[in-house]
């Protein structure tokens, strides 16, 4: 009986501490807490728009403006992961008898991205809809060195 209510109390305890190891995420917006006038030069604003369109095999209209607008929003997160990070490109061709018989391009990217604002989601004509977005990165945090042009005219702090 004495085993068995120390395996108990064990399981317990163990349970309750494990519980305690959780993720912690940071607090705050994502441009940090606060931000001083003199790093706001740093925080660089992307804007994209994205674009979908309607499909044809949809079961309403209302399910096909809603494919639509969610296209339109993961077509601008692709736009920002390529703006960001890059874009991996894979090129082969075949050539014989001096012409191009055969040309493939893929490319793909990949990255995580967080804090993205939906500014507006329009609805154009021929069932064409637009999501205007905007990313903030704030290259201050965790010394994030990364400036793709204009360098030069950067004020030094």
């Amino acid at each position: 009986m004495k085993l068995f209510l120390f395996f108990w109390v064990g399981v317990i305890s163990v349970f309750s501490l494990a519980g305690c190891a959780g993720n912690h995420y940071p607090s705050g917006n994502v441009l940090g807490n606060s931000i001083s006038t003199s790093e706001m030069y740093r925080v660089v604003i992307f804007n994209v728009v994205g674009k979908g369109v309607e499909p044809e095999l949809s079961l309403s209209k209302g399910q096909a403006v809603l494919m639509a607008e969610r296209a339109a929003v993961a077509d601008g997160y692709r736009q920002f992961v390529e703006k960001i990070r890059g874009v991996y490109v894979d090129a082969y061709m075949k050539a014989g008898y001096g012409a191009v018989n055969w040309d493939a391009l893929n490319t793909s990217t990949q990255s995580w991205l967080r804090g993205v604002e939906i500014i507006e989601v329009r609805q154009g004509p021929f069932g064409i809809v637009e999501a205007h977005m905007q990313l903030k990165v704030n290259f201050v945090n965790n010394n994030m060195i990364w400036w793709p042009f204009g360098t030069d005219n950067i004020p030094k702090s």
